[in-house]
């Protein structure tokens, strides 16, 4: 929510508060904003949560989509591991793939 209203505290705000004397990231200490907090900094602590967060969406959207007549749809994803689903009482259907996309098949 704090991203969506601009007051998510980054170290760039930190300094613009004088809370902070440089504007870098203190994790990977590249320029900081939102934009860098939420995606993308390099720090593996950071990009490990990002993708997390991405996989969660995921497996909310599947949850909801199995439920209706749409669940029959879904024939692939790449939402996370079987541990990760079941932590979360998500038993994909059948005929759901779940594993990361072959390269072999085009990125539209």
């Amino acid at each position: 929510m704090k991203s969506r209203t601009g007051t998510l505290y980054t170290q760039k705000m930190a300094h613009l508060y004088g809370r902070a004397t440089s504007l870098s990231c203190l994790s990977c200490s590249q320029p900081d904003s939102q934009i860098h907090m939420l995606s993308g900094c390099q720090n593996a602590l950071i990009q490990n949560m990002a993708t997390e967060r991405h996989n969660i969406a995921s497996r909310l959207i599947i949850r909801t989509l199995s439920k209706e007549d749409f669940g029959g749809n879904i024939t692939f994803s790449d939402i996370g591991s079987k541990t990760r689903m079941a932590q979360q009482s998500l038993v994909l259907l059948v005929h759901v793939a779940n594993r990361t996309l072959p390269e072999w098949l085009p990125n539209l």
